[in-house]
């Protein structure tokens, strides 16, 4: 065995959204190297707490009574009625983010206990939440600390903090974080470059990513899809992350209008949770013909319906140069070409890299017009290997290493 590790997650199978495939992926890959990984996480994924083997799940008020919310919730992750974008008032005011009163008071003892028991080489607290990286504060004394960020912290945030007070407590607490982790990790080099540059921390780059044995074969045909035309697929929420469809639409009806080839045969079709926005939106009488939306789907039948997609829609915010969702990721394992709005993002970057498809601004409906002529209609495969979880597990048991390595230096100088 090569060591022992600690994946400290809010987010975490069943969960089927697209934050718990990071741990996950993760948890499955360093095991896989010879790591003996436990999860602890979060039960307000699990409708009854069972064993199961290498997973601790910590009481979380998010699951209980108390939690006003839970029907938007069931709904954000894709329950049947649309959903509700934006924060609660309560995350306004609780800094860094609410988990600190739900899950924090249960995670921190468990987190504490855990330690207790078992020597870990090495803890990996990964956020959002970024109240999460506290147990790792908790625990830096004891053993190695990667901190990683799904998201930008103080990076191209979404949050916006009403007070002073509140920003200035937030970005003690993140620049806590980066002095005390042994090192950082973040999901694009913009965001490890930001970490560097603005904290000091020693920061790395490694993408979300695949995992291979999910992706299902080809089998050339979907119930959801009409084999008479060319679908491009979205599937997952636009607006919990400033994304709106409305300039591809715009686009899809430019290229009506002038009778371009690419919009004959054509068809948008979007799966997941809407807003009530989206869905008028999208249900435009004069786009019926050419979008549909065809509902929730679980995690595995989202996977088919990528996979046997003719081309993928991702969109972005365009403002945000280092978004580059887990979303991009599982497209990448479809082998599917793959249309980026916001050409700026480290989305696009990575699909160019890869040759997996083509950009455009994310709010210009001509360029986006453009782009949907040139998409191409396949793809050469071997590019999108570098982002499976078994490639970008290796990559990380090297900072593992680092980090365990740090953490006994620590040790022998007390």
């Amino acid at each position: 065995m090569r060591g022992s590790l600690l994946i400290v997650t809010h987010f975490y199978p069943p969960s089927e959204m697209v934050a718990a495939r990071r741990p996950a992926g993760l948890a499955k890959y360093l095991g896989r190297l010879g790591y003996r990984v436990t999860a602890l996480t979060s039960k307000a994924w699990v409708d009854a707490p069972a064993s199961e083997p290498g997973v601790v799940r910590t009481g979380d008020l998010m699951a209980s009574r108390i939690n006003w919310r839970k029907a938007n919730a069931r709904a954000w992750t894709g329950g049947g009625a649309d959903y509700e974008s934006g924060s609660s008032r309560l995350a306004q005011v609780v800094v860094p983010d609410t988990a600190l009163l739900t899950w924090l008071p249960y995670l921190v003892p468990a987190a504490r206990r855990l330690a207790g028991r078992e020597r870990f080489d090495c803890v990996i607290t990964t956020s959002g939440p970024e109240s999460v990286h506290v147990a790792g504060l908790a625990l830096a004394a004891r053993m190695g600390w990667i901190a990683d960020l799904r998201d930008g912290w103080g990076f191209e945030t979404l949050h916006s903090w009403p007070t002073g007070v509140q920003a200035r407590l937030d970005a003690a607490l993140e620049r806590q974080v980066a002095r005390r982790a042994d090192l950082m990790t973040a999901v694009s080099e913009p965001m490890a470059i930001d970490l560097r540059d603005r904290l000091g921390a020693d920061a790395h780059a490694v993408t979300n990513g695949f995992d291979p044995e999910e992706v299902p074969p080809r089998t050339g045909s979907h119930a959801l899809l009409d084999p008479a035309r060319r679908s491009l697929v979205h599937t997952g929420r636009m607006a919990s992350s400033q994304r709106s469809p409305a300039p591809l639409l715009d686009a899809v009806r430019l290229l009506r209008d002038r009778g371009a080839a690419a919009v004959r045969g054509l068809e948008l079709v979007f799966a997941g949770p809407l807003t009530a926005e989206e869905r008028a939106l999208l249900e435009a009488p004069d786009l019926a013909g050419l979008v549909r939306h065809v509902g929730n789907l679980d995690r595995a039948e989202a996977l088919r319906l990528q996979r046997e997609a003719d081309g993928l829609l991702l969109l972005t915010a365009g403002t945000r140069r280092g978004e580059a969702t887990g979303k991009l990721f599982e497209y990448l394992g479809a082998e599917r070409p793959v249309l980026v709005l916001g050409d700026r993002s480290e989305a696009a970057r990575i699909v160019d890299e890869a040759g997996a498809g083509v950009s455009a601004p994310a709010d210009d409906p001509e360029a986006i017009a453009a782009a949907l002529e040139r998409l191409p209609r396949e793809l050469s495969t071997g590019a999108q290997s570098a982002y499976s979880y078994p490639e970008i597990a290796r990559r990380y048991a090297e900072l593992v290493e680092l980090a365990r390595s740090r953490a006994e230096a620590r040790k022998s100088t007390r």
